[in-house]
């Protein structure tokens, strides 16, 4: 569940008022960018610890390493609970945290989920802020400029919330998202690979951008594909890695942007959708979810839209 006592006290900053379209901000959560990795700093029983700021987190966890540093009480999830990503399954235990601070505001009594992690995924920070954090409002995630925003819109169900275009002038795109739901709470939605239509996951916690094995086959892609090199290995949540490669394409595209003759990571079979855009997407967009209008606005900053390096890619390296 979202802490109820965070929402109230970042809505109660927020002015009422009647008539035209007006963005609140309800927080900010300054970004340390080290590698790919988007850190945030909050508190747990007075300690300042560095979280991943996760947006394919459906719910906010501590690495088991981190919780048992802390002298954090442990104890066994319901049977029915368990955290997946990209490494698989992971072995989930629940804490409750007497004081989290966060957005400058004390929490008391805040729950957690508790993980085994790679080392490779994790090192550096603690846990990840999830989405029953982030779906605190509209989320804004401002990561070229190193910050996350929390808004709070009012009256502006046709208005565009691309409200820095209006500033700076660069054109942008909006895109439909899914519905989010209670148990997947993530930012998903629709993009094209060789002008086939693909299903995405907005990802903050994955370094870079990586399409699935199934994915890439479907438009006539494999890794023994003429041009497609090998990329390293990837990492994540739970225990799992894989191998992943750089493989030639015809074109991508996201609502009006389209690269052609682009390149794209591939590998890994354990995605809920056919595509990750991860960090690398983010450092190259000013990306706004729009989770009452059930959309995405978004703007190129310029620079590589995707992360080819080919060496190992861990989603939460610090590298």
């Amino acid at each position: 569940m979202v802490p109820a006592a965070l929402a109230m006290a970042l809505l109660a900053a927020v002015p009422g008022h009647a008539g035209q379209c007006r963005l609140s901000k309800l927080g900010e959560l300054p970004v340390t960018m080290r590698g790919n990795a988007p850190l945030v700093h909050a508190g747990i029983n007075g300690n300042d610890v560095l979280f991943l700021a996760d947006s394919g987190a459906f719910y906010s966890t501590l690495w088991t390493a981190a919780a048992e540093k802390l002298q954090l009480p442990l104890k066994n999830a319901p049977v029915n609970v368990a955290v997946r990503g990209v490494g698989g399954e992971a072995h989930t235990m629940i804490t409750v945290v007497r004081t989290f601070t966060i957005f400058g505001q004390p929490i008391p009594n805040v729950d957690f989920f508790v993980v085994d992690s790679d080392p490779n995924f994790s090192r550096g920070f603690v846990g990840a802020i999830g989405q029953n954090v982030f779906r605190l409002g509209d989320v804004e995630y401002d990561l070229s400029h190193n910050m996350i925003r929390i808004m709070q819109p009012d009256d502006c169900k046709q208005a565009s919330l691309a409200y820095w275009a209006a500033v700076d002038g660069k054109p942008y795109s909006v895109i439909e998202i899914e519905a989010p739901t209670r148990t997947a709470p993530h930012t998903i939605s629709s993009a094209y690979v060789n002008g086939s239509k693909i299903r995405v996951i907005f990802d903050t916690g994955a370094a870079r951008s990586i399409l699935t094995l199934d994915a890439a086959k479907r438009v006539g892609v494999t890794p023994t594909s003429e041009g497609v090199v090998a990329a390293g290995q990837w990492h994540g949540v739970g225990r799992g890695s894989g191998p992943s490669w750089i493989a030639p394409f015809a074109s991508f595209k996201i609502g009006d942007e389209e690269i052609r003759n682009t390149h794209l990571r591939i590998g890994s079979e354990r995605l809920d959708a056919d595509m990750l855009l991860g960090a690398d997407f983010f450092l190259s967009h000013r990306v706004y979810v729009a989770t009452g209008q059930r959309k995405l606005y978004f703007t190129y900053n310029g620079g590589p839209v995707f992360d080819l390096a080919t060496r190992d890619s861990a989603p939460g390296t610090l590298e």
